[in-house]
């Protein structure tokens, strides 16, 4: 299913930007981390490592090599439900069909962000805390360093997940918390171990393997960037935004909603706190790490859809519990047909919202997506394909003008080294193409181009103005 929405559904400009990271990198194999503009680093080298095992050159990247990574970790983070929790089959089961059918994680659960990778590295981090809070040693406390370091070299927000997962250590595990609990998980040794562990990893990949020292600086100052960022920069959003992805809604005549995956995710929560028995602690604890992300990331004022994917994993894991406590709560003649009635409506439900969501993969109804490319935007890339067809030993020279430079546009032209790009849409020159926003390019192009309009994304169009000449030898062409 990802892979059927993922080829359905033309980049969104982070996944461009995302994707042009990678692309340099295969070129020139160094990658340079900017604090200001870009995430940690591990994304573009795993993907580096992957492309290369795979035999994908840097000319051969697509839509769906790109996607690739993020298609893997989803994998990924399926097979550790079902590893971690095989004690408890009906959760663990629940929990991985849902993520698997669900709308919401089969589209960012294959968008070429840093949140699927991260999202796992978080799962995994939290259970090797957990593990070593019951049963300290210095193998343990390295694992867990180096996850850490994976989990900060991969995104900024880390900080906020991090705190979630203290938090969810802290309510979960709190009767073991008395002084030989401190004594015996803070030995100087262990913490040694698991500070080396993360700076080795931390170092390696924000210096590019060693190669340049100033990136450690960045990295550290990163977090004074992303803190004022998280202000909003113009994705400000309500408290209950998050909350109002999933409810039933109706876009254009179109109904979305996930309800009843909704309740049963809140009886799961509400059973969570509830309960006390020991063999439910990983899953407990899995289900309030992202129930408490989804608290801290309400809260803050920027917003955007792919950063719940942490969330809704957690929330899969709590419907996955309700269903195993229910299934013991229950007189079993009862329960097993009980179950089986919610989890075949559950999944069909699910499997029913993902189906409208292949069909409607980068369509602005589709509640899901945010600032999504258009599909429309096909046909601009179509026409600059088009008119550079018209002679192959000339390169066309083509300005993009806009603070955005037209995103995913760059990715398109990353061969092309005939474009420029310019933040000031009045000052483009007029090259054989102009592209820029509505209304912002200069006049003096009615004089020698031909205007075009195509959408880049809802309510958002470009003009492309081409040079009266090639627009002459295109329309003969045809």
């Amino acid at each position: 299913m990802r892979i059927q929405n993922s080829n359905a559904r033309i980049f969104h400009s982070d996944e461009a930007v995302q994707a042009y990271q990678l692309w340099e990198l295969m070129e020139t194999g160094r990658y340079e981390y900017d604090p200001v503009d870009k995430h940690g680093p591990v994304l573009y080298y795993l993907s580096f490592v992957l492309n290369k095992i795979l035999g994908i050159d840097s000319a051969d990247l697509n839509q769906a090599s790109v996607r690739l990574l993020p298609i893997i970790s989803s994998m990924g983070l399926l097979a550790l439900f079902l590893i971690r929790e095989r004690k408890l089959k009906i959760a663990s089961i629940s929990a991985a069909a849902l993520f698997a059918l669900s709308p919401f994680p089969v589209i960012y659960g294959a968008y070429y962000v840093q949140e699927i990778l991260f999202t796992l590295i978080g799962f995994l981090l939290l259970y090797s805390l957990s593990k070593y809070w019951d049963s300290p040693n210095p193998k343990g406390a390295a694992m867990c360093g180096v996850w850490m370091g994976l989990f900060f070299a991969t995104k900024e927000t880390a900080v906020i997940h991090l705190a979630a997962i203290g938090i969810a250590l802290l309510l979960l595990k709190a009767k073991a918390f008395d002084g030989y609990a401190w004594s015996a998980r803070l030995r100087p040794k262990h913490l040694v171990t698991g500070l080396a562990g993360m700076g080795v990893v931390w170092v390696f990949f924000f210096t590019a393997a060693f190669t340049d020292f100033g990136g450690l600086i960045d990295s550290i100052q990163t977090f004074a960037i992303y803190a004022e960022r998280s202000q909003g920069e113009g994705h400000e959003k309500p408290f209950f935004y998050y909350l109002s992805l999933f409810m039933p809604q109706v876009a254009e005549g179109v109904r979305w909603g996930e309800a009843p995956f909704l309740v049963l995710a809140t009886i799961g929560v509400c059973l969570l706190f509830a309960s006390r028995t020991t063999r439910h602690t990983g899953i407990r604890l899995g289900a309030a790490y992202g129930f408490i992300c989804f608290v801290l990331y309400s809260i803050i004022p920027y917003k955007t859809p792919w950063l719940m994917l942490t969330s809704y994993a957690s929330f899969c894991l709590a419907a996955g519990f309700a269903l195993e406590t229910l299934s013991e709560r229950w007189p079993q003649a009862i329960s097993r047909v009980a179950l089986l009635g919610v989890g075949v409506f559950l999944l069909y439900d699910q499997h029913q919202s993902t189906r409208l969501a292949n069909r409607y993969a980068a369509d602005a109804r589709n509640p899901y997506l945010y600032q999504h490319t258009s599909p429309q935007f096909r046909k601009l890339v179509e026409r600059i394909e088009d008119i550079e067809a018209l002679d192959g030993s000339n390169t066309l020279s083509i300005a993009v003008g806009g603070q955005d430079n037209a995103w995913p546009l760059p990715w398109y032209l990353r061969n092309n080294d005939t474009v420029g790009y310019w933040q000031d849409p009045s000052a483009v020159p007029a090259l054989d193409m102009v592209i820029g926003p509505v209304g912002a390019l200069p006049q003096s192009l009615q004089e020698t181009h031909v205007p075009e309009y195509h959408g880049l994304r809802e309510n958002v169009l470009l003009e492309c103005w081409i040079e009266k000449d090639l627009w002459d030898a295109f329309l003969e062409s045809r």
